[in-house]
């Protein structure tokens, strides 16, 4: 018998327990990349500005060599030992290396050691993260009226957004109310150490929630499989791969907009530290206003038209949003950050509800975990890494564009050849 109590009804304190707990959770995932420029100085000094950003994203891409990885474990653990279960150990696992790199000595203090260390807490911190978001999808369209899984299930990325827009307020305020000696001296760590006593909170939250009641219907009926991962393989993996793409694209647009692209700016001395978190600030509330709408929308119509209208436009008006980063105009780079995340809040909206509703319950943690991860790691997490390169080996500021127009080409017609099940209820797919 299934010794998880059975949620009998959605409740908003089901709710708040797991978006709070997504955002502390990628609040502690996202620092190093708005704090990269910083890093880029503390940990890897160079006379060479774009070689020090290089070397950070690199440290930042590494956090996603483990997530594919990761994926198949926390999906292992989500469908045989519960969505609870998978989300409260993640939220652990994140905090404690956050706090670890905030007490980090650095380069000046240790010399290589410094990067060195910073590079495995990065590997721990993408392992957790790896079955935090995929939980969060599972469990919300899980315990969501049928009608309303567009909805629920973008909560889960507005969890994700919520999470980066506090790690910008959070690195804003320093970097407005420090010197800039005291920012880089110490101030620096701050961001990072609260990470400990925000995931104990978060894991008290997720511990008082019950289990999605879809979840211990199949668990009580004992239908596990041994082996979740392996059934994706055998009887869902062109849609795997098809929900790999979805994941890439939203993935590789959210980090080439508020993590490349303020970044660099910062690094070439056009854009100070203290404005770029503020246009961060800005664009994620834009995106996190409209994510949920589309979310809404995607339920009172076809999910697939709503993607497939968001891949379209972010491949067609990626290069005209490039040429608004470039302009030297701060209110056209602040407008290009503000299409980015509405276009990009068109296309994922619809992407949760849309991917868990491919897989079986028994193997629905396995398989959004997995495709998520690795999307993310080859796509997303190497974006901004990719981006820097582009531009160093070309000396083109324009050329990282090639990359999201590329990705959302393939999206699309990922999508178009998806299968809908936005009218089966969840326990009827298999």
């Amino acid at each position: 018998m299934f010794g998880v109590p059975i949620m009998r009804e959605l409740n908003s304190k089901t709710l708040a327990s797991i978006l709070i707990g997504t955002i502390l959770e990628w609040y502690d995932f996202s620092l190093l990349g708005s704090m990269a420029p910083i890093i880029a100085q503390l940990f890897f000094p160079s006379k060479v500005p774009t070689l020090s950003l290089l070397a950070t994203f690199s440290v930042f891409a590494s956090g996603f060599i483990a997530r594919p990885l990761g994926g198949v474990l926390f999906g292992h653990l989500g469908d045989r030992k519960g969505r609870k279960y998978a989300l409260s150990l993640t939220i652990i696992l994140m905090a404690l290396p956050t706090t670890l790199m905030g007490l980090l000595p650095t380069y000046q203090n240790i010399g290589m050691l410094a990067p060195i260390i910073l590079i495995v807490l990065r590997l721990v911190q993408g392992a957790a993260s790896s079955g935090e978001y995929p939980g969060a999808i599972c469990f919300l369209t899980e315990i969501a009226p049928a009608n309303k899984r567009g909805l629920w299930g973008s909560i889960s990325m507005f969890g994700v957004g919520g999470g980066i827009l506090l790690g910008s307020v959070f690195s804003y305020i320093l970097t407005t109310c420090l010197s800039n000696d005291a920012l880089y001296s110490w101030g620096w760590r701050i961001p990072f150490i609260v990470g400990l006593p925000l995931g104990i909170i978060g894991f008290y939250l997720r511990y008082r929630v019950t289990e999605s009641k879809i979840f211990a219907e199949v668990h009580e009926k004992q239908v596990v499989h041994k082996m979740p991962f392996k059934q994706v393989l055998q009887f869902n993996f062109l849609n795997l791969n098809r929900i790999i793409l979805l994941f890439s694209l939203g993935t590789t647009t959210f980090y080439m907009s508020f993590v490349y692209i303020i970044s660099y700016f910062v690094s070439t001395h056009r854009l100070t530290l203290s404005n770029a978190f503020l246009f961060n600030i800005l664009s994620s509330v834009c995106m996190l206003f409209f994510i949920p709408i589309f979310g809404y929308l995607s339920d009172k119509w076809n999910r697939k038209i709503i993607m497939l209208i968001g891949a379209f436009c972010l491949c067609i008006f990626s290069y005209p949003i490039f040429k608004l980063f470039l302009s030297n105009d701060l209110h056209q780079l602040l407008l290009g950050q503000l299409l980015l995340a509405f276009l990009i809040a068109m296309f994922v909206g619809p992407v949760a509800a849309t991917s868990a509703e491919i897989f079986s319950t028994a193997t629905r943690y396995s398989g959004v975990a997995v495709a998520l991860n690795v999307g993310a790691s080859i796509f997303g997490g190497t974006s901004p890494l990719i981006a820097t390169y582009l531009v160093h080996i070309s000396g083109k500021e324009i050329m990282p564009c090639i990359y999201p127009m590329l990705v959302a080409f393939l999206a699309f017609f990922a999508v178009l050849t998806l299968k809908n099940n936005q009218k089966h209820a969840l326990n009827e797919i298999i």
